[in-house]
């Protein structure tokens, strides 16, 4: 049943990086949305070929760029349109298109599509991950560690405390990248570690989360070592950090930060 889902969100993802492409480098720019981040008119074309896609399901839709972003549903298709809306006006090519189906509070089926790069990540939890590189699929298997330990951050969303988790964690090189992008990078195993240690929405991580659980990897709530969870009233997800396989929950030292949103 989940299998014959995956094709559909990979269409949904396709076709909405179309659309954003046909924007892309221009100025676009149509408001600013609630937490003052800009808002595109690919932000919003993208949204609704994603939701005219996924609306052939049986399942609700959740999107950035909808007008209900808590529903009570056991299963539901949680999107965001254009992830990275920074990098996609900075025109560093690191933005995505994020489509995952939860059930149960967890991601179970995720896409990522990279349009500018040409890169598709797709995977279902439990079963498999892959990525598509102009025409040329990858399955996302386990990689040894690496020798020196490499660290994703955040192009534009990053803090101090980051620098302290290099130190403790004797990561020997860092590595900027913008949108979930990150999280499918860690999948393939060309990142060891993402450290998130300010807020996100969680339309930003469950694609991501999806790839990399189905790659054998993690995305781990700060504080309570736990995968992380969703359907929250607000869907914001605090502190956290995502690690590929064969790295475990022991092989990082994580700061004894004062629970809380971030």
């Amino acid at each position: 049943m989940i299998k014959t889902l995956l094709p559909l969100a990979i269409e949904a993802a396709t076709e909405a990086g179309k659309i954003i492409l046909k924007y892309y480098r221009k100025d676009n720019i149509t408001s600013k949305k609630i937490d003052g981040s800009p808002l595109t008119l690919a932000d919003q074309e993208s949204h609704l070929k994603i939701c005219e896609l996924l609306e052939k399901t049986d399942y609700k839709i959740v999107s950035e760029e909808g007008d209900d972003h808590y529903i009570d549903e056991n299963i539901y298709w949680l999107v965001d349109p254009l992830d990275g809306t920074k990098d996609y006006l900075a025109a560093n090519d690191e933005f995505t298109v994020n489509i995952a189906l939860i059930k149960d509070c967890k991601p179970i089926l995720g896409v990522v599509y990279a349009p500018a790069l040409n890169e598709l990540y797709a995977g279902i939890v439990g079963l498999e991950a892959w990525q598509l590189k102009h025409e040329q699929k990858t399955t996302l298997n386990k990689i040894k560690k690496s020798k020196d330990t490499c660290m994703a951050v955040s192009r534009f969303h990053n803090l101090a405390d980051t620098d302290i988790f290099a130190k403790t964690n004797n990561i020997s090189k860092v590595v900027s990248m913008g949108s979930a992008l990150k999280y499918a990078r860690i999948a393939l195993g060309e990142i060891d570690v993402y450290p998130r240690l300010v807020g996100s929405s969680e339309w930003d991580t469950a694609a991501g989360q999806a790839v990399l659980e189905a790659a054998g990897g993690y995305l781990l709530d700060w504080h309570t070592k736990m995968p992380l969870r969703y359907g929250k009233s607000n869907r914001r997800n605090g502190r956290m950090i995502a690690f590929r396989v064969p790295y475990g929950r022991n092989d990082f030292i994580l700061q004894n930060y004062k629970p809380g949103l971030l």
